[in-house]
């Protein structure tokens, strides 16, 4: 993992000029209110540092049968007899327990590019990737295809540990953006790729696939459009005079046709008139982002504003022929959505950088309401999947990401369809803080460690406690606390769909215990389905497999493809993550059950074994 460098046209995201009018999008403080209350919060809310305290559990009845009882160490979750390397070769361990060793040096992390590049000059590179594969790679990744990947998932099958396969694509944002029929052939090609994807994990009940919406896109339409959005939002709170949260069709009227001259007239009105869903005169940022939507191209042709502004370098904005292709794609995007219904295989939306995610969002909660089985059936017939095809990632180390999760979720329940999400720390804090730097906006980033260990456990309450209703075993755990949300709107167990699921994406191992308490605490079983753990391949191993064992959906994130695209991706998770690596939730714990399981397999133990 650490022997990895960006190949040739893969480069750092860093290495965009972001766009200055991100200085105007206010960061949020984290709130724990129902989504109206985030959306006025929103809406008057100015640059904030403040984190999260998380919610009280409120304490029910546990059935000792199916609960599992709290859990107060790492001990609790992995203990130190349990052996998750038991059935793989001795040398394979010795490899492992060398990877680990080699991750564990930052300066080693930071240097591999240089390493590598080193290597190319010396035309050692094919010896260096040769290395590489058989040493990090075999580690991390699950192959370098999908013929090498269901080994891995039928290893992971029979321990009980689902999969979700990730084609390790990233972004080209050196070279110039592909735009119409080429941009269309390339998202194609990956569209298709991501299909072969879903036929393989289709093999193994419940699997996932993680999808890249940069990968479909042009990151060029992608920055542009998210700007737009942000101009919109900041256009939207300039027309909230009182602060409440909402915009009349007089304030929409008077404030935002100066700035998007093709919301003037009769258009503006109709598109205000159709964001009013339910006719109270007025519309909050939900409505406005349901409706002014890539999905929705008369909308999002209004916004673009070429005659009054020409997109400049630093401050792009969405042209008429991005959108253009934008048509051209999104029927391949939502090719994925369909095949993937067909096999029910789900699917996980990942995150990106801030200045890519407003555009990612709109892509993402899109195919969700497009594709997600709606809460209420209006027949008998059984639904597709139990839960959410699509998940939307949140990554909490982004100070605003509790506040867009809150606000993501009451859009689910407005449309009524089921909401899928996983919740990560997140993958970008060191590019994200120098690009912040260099051109003098606040840092997204929460201000700690401890304010993105706060977040993260703040969303763990906040879903749980929206679950509890429908997933409790008991009507009793379904009583809510003063600080609880409000339930999401199907509270019956007999509910076909569930509403909300969740998936907790960590290595940390008190947030890991904090969510095996929390679902103990509203006597949600482990085998419910709403709550699952994941972690990444060759990561916590220990984790996983208990969490397994113990009947939690426990699931491994298996990143696949061609070794000279797999290294950058892989470098990139190293060198945000240099310090992970290091302490107790990296690989302290998986060097330490690679000991323990040698140790068993020396002569004389009694518990040898022969690899």
């Amino acid at each position: 993992m650490s022997f990895c460098r960006p190949s040739r046209g893969v480069a750092s995201f860093a290495r965009v000029r972001p766009p200055l009018i991100l200085a105007a999008h206010a960061t949020r403080s984290h709130v724990r209110y129902p989504a109206h209350h985030v959306l006025r919060h929103i809406a008057t809310s100015s640059p904030a540092t403040s984190s999260v305290a998380a919610p009280n559990h409120p304490q029910v009845a546990v059935s000792a049968a199916t609960i599992p009882p709290m859990a107060t160490s790492v001990q609790d979750i992995a203990p130190d007899n349990l052996r998750p390397y038991q059935n793989r070769p001795t040398s394979d361990l010795i490899t492992s327990l060398v990877v680990f060793q080699l991750c564990a040096m930052p300066w080693l992390v930071k240097a591999s590019p240089a390493l590598l590049d080193l290597a190319e000059k010396m035309h050692m590179n094919k010896l260096a990737y040769a290395v590489i594969k058989r040493t990090f790679f075999k580690h991390f990744c699950g192959g370098e295809d999908l013929k090498e990947v269901v080994p891995t998932m039928e290893t992971f099958k029979k321990a009980k540990v689902g999969s979700i396969l990730d084609l390790a694509l990233e972004a080209d944002v050196d070279e110039a953006s592909l735009m119409g029929a080429a941009a269309h052939e390339q998202g194609k090609k990956v569209a298709q790729q991501f299909r072969e994807g879903i036929d393989i994990a289709s093999q193994t009940s419940g699997s996932f696939i993680a999808i890249k919406i940069t990968a479909l896109l042009p990151v060029s339409i992608l920055l542009s459009w998210s700007n737009t959005i942000l101009l919109l939002q900041k256009a939207f709170k300039e027309a909230d005079k009182n602060k409440d949260g909402k915009v009349t069709l007089a304030e929409f009227s008077a404030t935002l046709p100066p700035i998007f001259p093709g919301l003037a007239g009769d258009s503006g009105q109709k598109l205000f008139k159709q964001a009013d869903r339910d006719n109270d005169g007025a519309v909050d940022w939900i409505d406005m982002t349901d409706i002014f939507s890539l999905y929705n191209e008369a909308a999002a042709r209004a916004l673009v504003r070429e005659p009054l502004k020409p997109a400049t370098a630093d401050n792009p904005l969405v042209t008429s022929e991005e959108l253009d292709t934008v048509k051209l794609i999104i029927p391949e995007i939502d090719s994925i959505g369909e095949h993937a219904r067909e096999k029910h295989v789900r699917l996980m939306v990942d995150a990106e950088q801030t200045y890519f995610q407003p555009a990612v969002d709109d892509v993402g909660l899109n195919l969700c309401k497009r594709f997600n089985n709606p809460i209420k059936t209006n027949n008998n017939s059984t639904p597709t999947l139990p839960g959410p095809l699509f998940y939307n990632t949140y990554q909490l180390y982004l100070r605003d990401a509790y506040d867009r999760m809150v606000i993501d979720i009451e859009r689910a329940e407005r449309n009524k369809y089921a909401f899928g999400i996983k919740i990560v720390r997140g993958a970008y804090m060191h590019s994200e803080r120098e690009r912040a730097e260099a051109i003098g906006i606040s840092d997204p980033i929460q201000p700690t460690l401890a304010a993105t260990h706060a977040a993260y456990n703040a969303a763990i309450d906040y879903l749980i406690q929206k679950i509890a209703p429908f997933a409790s075993q008991s009507p009793s755990a379904s009583s809510p606390s003063p600080s609880s949300p409000p339930p999401s709107p199907a509270t019956s167990r007999s509910t076909k769909v569930r509403p909300l699921s969740f998936v907790v994406a960590s290595h940390n191992a008190n947030s890991i215990i904090h969510a095996r308490n929390a679902m103990t605490a509203h006597n949600i079983p482990p085998t419910e389905g709403s709550v699952a753990f994941a972690q990444l391949m060759g990561m916590q191993d220990g984790t996983t497999y208990a969490l397994a064992t113990n009947g939690y959906k426990a699931f491994k994130y298996i990143p696949y493809g061609p070794i000279e695209v797999t290294i950058p991706y892989l470098q990139r998770r190293a060198l945000e993550n240099a310090d992970v690596l290091k302490g107790e939730g990296g690989i302290v714990q998986d060097r330490r059950n690679i000991i323990n399981e040698l140790k068993h397999r020396m002569p004389g133990s009694r518990a040898a074994a022969i690899a």
